[in-house]
């Protein structure tokens, strides 16, 4: 009588941990056509690459840059994508780095993990947050700084976009 109590409690396990089988995934999400249009900035974070790796709190680690410089917002900046494959971005009153305008691809239309801007001989390669948000409207740029004599990351800088 144990034994068959055993068998069955044996053969009930075996079968209750059987992988359900995975529903197919669907069609191929094409985000190009989803960063079209115009993107405001909401958020400038610069992240000390060191300390973050040495998980300091995130008080030591991040700083909010978006409102450090009084009366020169960087949430004035925009950049607008157009289906085209060209590109405007107007800085406002805040002290971005960006191109002006030119062209804007994916790195990749399948698996895109950055966005490149060209103008002229001029290329700027910038890497994408998770592309989920971009269906709901927001974006991330990441940029890294690196020293040169090492490579080393040193300080990261983080661009939080939505969208108009």
């Amino acid at each position: 009588m144990k034994k068959i109590v055993y068998l069955l409690f044996i053969t009930l396990v075996v079968f209750s941990c059987m992988p359900d089988e995975i529903p197919p995934i669907g069609e191929k999400t094409n985000y190009k056509p989803m960063l079209a249009g115009t993107w405001q900035l909401s958020k400038f974070e610069q992240i000390d690459a060191e300390a973050e790796s040495k998980n300091f709190p995130e008080f030591a680690t991040r700083k909010d840059l978006t409102n450090v410089f009084p009366g020169h917002p960087y949430s004035d900046f925009t950049i607008t994508f157009k289906a085209d494959g060209t590109f405007t971005s107007a800085k406002g009153n805040s002290y971005m780095q960006f191109m002006a305008s030119g062209n804007w691809a994916l790195d990749d239309e399948q698996y895109p993990s950055a966005i490149v801007l060209t103008s002229g001989s001029t290329s700027e390669k910038i890497a994408l947050g998770s592309l989920a948000d971009v269906i709901v409207g927001k974006v991330q740029f990441k940029e890294e700084r690196k020293q040169p004599d090492t490579g080393k990351v040193k300080i990261k800088y983080v661009y939080s976009l939505t969208k108009k």
